[in-house]
């Protein structure tokens, strides 16, 4: 994968400094430039290849957001953006994973070896978990996104629409071809969605829906009621 292939976001609650390193990300972001992630994140975000977190004191604002990045999801590679007199131990614990540290002022060598490596890593993990991950293309650009993350696809004019939480991606096919190709806990739920039953919470008859992961909810018809329970019991939990 290309860096400018990858979507990345910063985080930095200081206006100045945040922009400055917004310019030195976007040399490598091609077309893909890097987005500003607010002082206070809502979860779940959208899916970010990287997430820059930029700060003077890895205290609770700065781990409240890194945990909500590796909640919304479990791939995203965490730069740590700081100064060398910072003590950036606070961040490294399980629950955030940061993948490399920058020292300010970046280097723009430094920061395009990072990136270099991120790319490559995706590419690697793309190659042996193609199992895993769900690759496509939207609008000439290419897109990996885990199975796990992915809560279910919608038919919508002519396009499908992959849904995780927090981020909507469509796509040219049709909801026939994509359920031959989908692992088997991906179950045809309507005429026009497919849900993944490992993120299904909950079959409501009388509604007529499921409930998902993340408060979600898809139609399902009658016809495929069985199928759906048969999906749901198959499921590890």
């Amino acid at each position: 994968m290309d860096t400018d292939k990858l979507d990345m976001a910063i985080w930095d609650t200081d206006q100045r400094r945040v922009l400055a390193l917004k310019n030195r990300v976007d040399m490598f972001a091609g077309d893909k430039e890097a987005k500003l992630l607010p002082p206070v994140p809502a979860p779940p975000l959208e899916h970010y290849d990287i997430v820059f977190l930029s700060f003077d004191d890895c205290g609770e604002p700065v781990l409240r957001v890194a945990r909500t990045v590796r909640r919304s999801s479990e791939t995203t590679f965490i730069l740590l953006v700081s100064d060398r007199s910072s003590d950036l131990s606070p961040c490294f614990r399980p629950k955030i994973r940061p993948s490399g540290v920058l020292f300010r002022p970046v280097q723009v060598p430094q920061l395009g070896s990072l990136l270099n490596e991120v790319a490559e890593e995706i590419d690697r993990l793309t190659r042996s978990e193609s199992d895993d991950v769900f690759i496509f293309k939207s609008e000439g650009a290419s897109y990996r996104r885990p199975f796990r993350d992915i809560l279910f696809f919608e038919a919508s004019n002519k396009k499908v629409v992959l849904h995780t939480a927090g981020q909507e991606i469509g796509y040219y096919d049709s909801i026939n071809n994509l359920e031959a190709i989908l692992p088997p806990y991906f179950v045809r739920c309507h005429r026009s969605f497919i849900a993944n039953s490992r993120n299904i919470q909950a079959m409501h008859g009388a509604d007529m829906e499921l409930r998902l992961n993340g408060g979600y909810r898809v139609p399902f018809s009658r016809s495929y009621r069985e199928k759906i329970k048969q999906a749901m019991s198959n499921v590890d939990h």
